[in-house]
């Protein structure tokens, strides 16, 4: 677990911290070495080159209160604490809004992806469907992890997909189930507070590769107290409305972007998963890749 209480040491001039996604590059100042490894820590797999030219800068300061931090920059009001899982969301907030604020280059969907066998799964979820809680399951079953949040698919279909791969936040409402998946020697690595939990995903699993297709199934959790774990088809019409709702940055494209996601709804199998526990999902998913032919 990473404390609070590690002894501040300034910098002689103030440092910055790249974060690279979707062609926007986002520079991040600072002025102690704490703060260098945290940004490590939720953003070391998005870093980009110091010779990038950032499009928007941040800067995160120590406050006036002893052992706390401020994060400003454009838009949003500056935000105060300690460098725990509020100013982890914080962060992650502003990078996200300032990357995609302009971006008109593809559709980014509010989802987790994970990989299995190179075949990309998107589960795309509104906060509170469970999307991390099953992302991190199918990563503790063996897919390989992509992302929690955020997934990019460009306008071009030359370009690459790209998923914004953070450790796994989970917010303490969710955290018992999935503390179930980790050891105590790892949780011991994870950033944690009365707030939930910065999970490195390579915690989970420690194989981790940058893959780059279409999503080659979609899968939208639904969590329910009490229910029993059901998968179901999807028709195109039923994901094209429930990718809409996931459509982060839709104001930016033509018609909100809606083309494209009939185009992914129509070439992409999709189901739902209910569920209310991990009990029994592994084999559940391994009958699923079975339907597809994908063992």
């Amino acid at each position: 677990m990473i404390t609070h209480n590690q002894v501040l040491i300034s910098l002689e001039s103030p440092s910055e911290y790249i974060v690279s996604f979707a062609g926007v590059h986002i520079a991040i100042e600072y002025e102690s070495e704490e703060v260098h490894g945290f940004l490590s820590l939720l953003f070391g797999d998005l870093q980009g080159v110091p010779t990038c030219e950032a499009e928007t800068v941040l800067w995160i300061t120590v406050a006036e209160t002893a052992g706390e931090f401020t994060l400003s920059g454009v838009g949003g009001n500056p935000f105060s604490g300690i460098l725990g899982i509020r100013f982890a969301a914080v962060v992650f907030d502003a990078v996200i809004f300032n990357v995609l604020n302009k971006n008109d280059q593809g559709i980014a969907f509010h989802a987790g992806a994970v990989a299995y066998e190179d075949k990309i799964i998107l589960l795309p979820g509104e906060s509170g469907y469970g999307k991390s809680s099953m992302t991190a399951c199918l990563v503790a079953s063996g897919c390989s992890y992509l992302t929690d949040e955020l997934f990019f698919i460009p306008i071009n279909d030359n370009a690459p997909r790209l998923s914004f791969t953070r450790p796994l936040c989970i917010k303490s409402g969710s955290a018992e189930a999935i503390l179930d998946l980790l050891s105590e020697r790892l949780l011991q690595s994870a950033l944690s507070d009365q707030y939930g939990y910065v999970i490195p995903h390579r915690l989970l699993n420690s194989d981790f590769r940058q893959i780059t297709d279409s999503p080659s199934l979609i899968l939208i959790p639904k969590y329910v107290a009490d229910a029993p774990l059901i998968i179901e088809k999807l028709s195109p019409a039923q994901v094209s409305t429930q990718l809409m709702t996931c459509d982060v940055n839709g104001r930016n494209l033509e018609a909100h972007g809606f083309p494209q996601v009939v185009e992914i709804a129509r070439s992409t199998p999709a189901y739902r998963i209910t569920f209310s526990s991990f009990d029994g999902i592994e084999e559940a998913m391994q009958d699923l890749f079975e339907r597809l032919g994908w063992t």
